[in-house]
């Protein structure tokens, strides 16, 4: 018969961790994995401790934050009681191990993931007695995160061709670095990776090529066949399975921890509450509305509930429910810290909008399949996560403010490339060498109050608070930013036909015209995405507080 597991982590490996259960899962274990089994209503510590004493192994994942956290080492050490219970050291990374664990089994998956869990299984079918120490130093990666890492300098040499972005490069650039390291940001990343082919072909504008056959060659041959395979090779690897053990949780997409569909389609009725802030009431009001729809029963107060919803966000991060007493589900609709108490029991995430509602109210009265349903494999709080269509807003407004530093440094290297410099010596006078200065001295002005409108309409976004957090004031808002994007672009374009031209310098640059063009075709394409989830967006400003 296979033997229990029980799975001792630090959720800094969760990609791995959640990738490996599944694995010995499929294999025929049965594995304890604490955000796959906590219950609500039952004490956390008691429910681990339970774990800990009817397993027959533990699988202690070695890396530095395990041996650093003292949850882990009390998880190992609590182990050290019981004198026939098998430990196996699960070599994520080579760190120094305590003396009490060098005479533990251990298996190497620095390398070859497949070949690791091979002799893992080999090893919990039949004990062996280990001929050599498990390895404390040394660094190794599977070929896959090499082969990213590879990528991923290729991509970010050619990000520096769009410099005048500076946030390309910013992201870019350390990326290569970034994945071995494994804490690059998976949403930023994935942002910047499909702005950059945007920013190379306004690069080739900008930059040299005097005829339209040349630019087309040369977006042609350097973008199409070389780059864009190579970016898309690199998204894909960065969503690959082994990309995502190994990254950090900032580094994984979040995922529902597994895709168990149940069948009952007449669940037991439950009386239950929904604790949530009056800005998530919109949230409350859609997930009460499939509840009752299933048959289950809205509870006048939280003490007559049998179970007790509450919705974690920025506006409420605790209860008074009891959740040693009670069964109290937190639902995460928002990226916020919850209160320590909350923290115990095990969440689902409703960040990315309400999905699988019909499966939450079908599992309401039994709690360890509802998780084992919902439940989502823990995220860093460095990730911050949003429904889709909020994303896609998010990063467009991101994208346009990386055109708009573009303005401040392409448009000058423009003017020196088209002569100026001669010029001024030799032909502008005085007076219009001052308009040029006080005319650029506009443009980064308005350059500057533009990018600040569009930083606090992404704080607004992802924080669910300040003046454009509600549907109106968002929309309301991208007429003066457009009004600005394009006065900027205008004023330039004055200073071309009034001043340069009389002087023979003729600029083909669109620098001062890419943040609106960006902003007034990426606003088409977000609207007519966001009319598949309009729900989504209408849930996630917060409703007024009355």
């Amino acid at each position: 018969m296979p033997p229990n597991i029980f799975m001792s982590y630090s959720r800094r490996e969760t990609g791995f961790v959640d990738d490996l259960t599944y694995r010995l899962e499929k294999a025929g274990f049965n594995v304890w994995l604490d955000y796959r089994r906590l219950i609500p209503g039952t004490p956390w510590a008691g429910q681990i401790d339970k774990g800990l004493k009817e397993s027959d192994v533990v699988l202690l994942v070695v890396s530095k934050e395990s041996i650093n956290s003292k949850y882990v080492d009390k998880e190992w050490r609590h182990v050290l009681d019981f004198e026939h219970k098998r430990v196996i050291m699960v070599i994520f990374e080579a760190v120094k191990l305590p003396p009490e664990l060098k005479k533990y089994e251990w298996v190497d998956f620095r390398g070859s993931y497949e070949a690791g869990l091979k002799e893992l299984i080999s090893q919990l079918n039949s004990p062996i007695k280990e001929a050599a120490p498990a390895p404390e130093t040394g660094f190794k990666a599977p070929l896959a995160v090499w082969l990213t890492a590879a990528l991923a300098l290729y991509v970010g040499l050619f990000s520096l061709l769009t410099f005048w972005t500076i946030l390309l490069p910013w992201v870019l650039v350390p990326l290569a670095w970034r994945v071995i390291k494994r804490d690059y940001n998976y949403q930023q990343t994935q942002t910047a990776l499909w702005a950059l082919p945007l920013g190379l072909v306004f690069t080739t504008i900008l930059f040299g090529y005097e005829s339209r056959e040349t630019l087309i060659d040369f977006v042609v041959v350097s973008s199409t066949i070389i780059l864009f395979p190579i970016l898309i090779s690199l998204g894909l690897l960065l969503r690959s399975a082994a990309l995502q053990r190994w990254g950090k949780p900032e580094a994984n997409r979040v995922l529902f921890a597994n895709q168990y569909n149940p069948t009952d389609l007449n669940p037991t009725p439950v009386s239950f509450f929904i604790d949530h802030a009056p800005q998530d009431k919109l949230f409350a009001r859609d997930i009460a509305k499939e509840l009752t729809r299933h048959g289950h029963i809205p509870a006048k107060d939280m003490q007559s509930a049998e179970a007790v919803f509450v919705l974690v966000s920025r506006f409420k991060t605790d209860t008074e429910a009891d959740t040693e007493q009670k069964v109290v589900f937190p639902v995460l609709v928002q990226t916020a810290q919850p209160s320590e108490k909350l923290s115990h029991v095990q969440w689902i995430d409703y960040r990315r909008g309400l999905r699988k509602l019909d499966i939450l109210a079908k599992l309401l009265s039994d709690p360890a399949k509802l998780l084992a349903a919902l439940g989502v494999r823990p995220t860093s709080g460095a990730q911050t996560v949003t429904p889709a269509n909020i994303a896609s807003i998010t990063g467009l407004l991101s994208v346009v403010i990386a055109m708009e530093f573009g303005g401040i440094l392409g448009y000058p290297i423009e003017l020196i490339r088209g002569g100026i410099l001669e010029k001024i010596f030799n032909d502008i006078s005085i007076i219009e060498l001052f308009n040029i200065a006080l005319i650029l001295l506009g443009h980064t002005i308005y350059i500057a109050v533009a990018t600040t409108l569009i930083y606090f309409m992404i704080k607004a976004l992802r924080e669910r608070r300040g003046f454009f957090a509600s549907i109106p004031a968002f929309l309301i808002g991208q007429i003066p930013l457009f009004i600005l994007l394009a006065f900027q672009a205008s004023i330039i374009d004055f200073m071309n036909d009034a001043i340069l031209k009389k002087y023979g310098i003729v600029l083909v640059t669109v620098f001062p015209d890419i943040p609106v063009i960006v902003h007034m075709f990426g606003g088409i394409l977000v609207l007519v995405f966001a009319l598949f989830r309009l729900n989504d967006i209408r849930r996630w400003f917060p409703a007024r507080a009355k």
